[in-house]
């Protein structure tokens, strides 16, 4: 994953960590960070762990814009990601919902619900033209 990601509101800028890919969420042409983002990349679907905008910065699209640039770049490089929403932030379900997630059967992480985006679908295999 590059180490800044530029989106239309906001800039994601990687920081060190252990474990998940890290990076602070700024709003566009500004210093000071207002979130983050934790990304699991260990499997075949990356996972987005977290997205965490201040208190005092939501409402005012750095989440979504925060999410939009994450899911371009990500697009490049992967077919599909996941995230989740725990189980007592119904706030949470709608943003993923909003963004075009689709929520998963089954349990997600903490007793919340899965959400999975494709986010380059799969092309149909051609056949070859059958002689007769």
């Amino acid at each position: 994953m590059p180490q800044r990601i530029a989106g239309e509101w906001v800039t994601l800028r990687r920081v060190e960590g252990d474990g998940a890919v890290r990076y602070e969420v700024r709003r566009k042409g500004r210093r000071e960070v207002v979130g983050e983002v934790a990304i699991d990349l260990a499997g075949d679907v990356p996972f987005i762990e977290r997205l965490c905008i201040d208190e005092e910065a939501r409402g005012y699209g750095a989440g979504s814009g925060a999410a939009t640039a994450l899911l371009k770049a990500l697009k490049r490089r992967y077919p599909v990601v996941r995230t989740w929403a725990p189980p007592d932030r119904g706030l949470a379900v709608y943003f993923w919902v909003r963004m075009g997630f689709r929520p998963l059967h089954g349990e997600g992480p903490d007793g919340g619900l899965w959400f999975e985006q494709v986010l380059r679908p799969s092309r149909p295999r051609r056949r070859g033209r059958q002689r007769g």
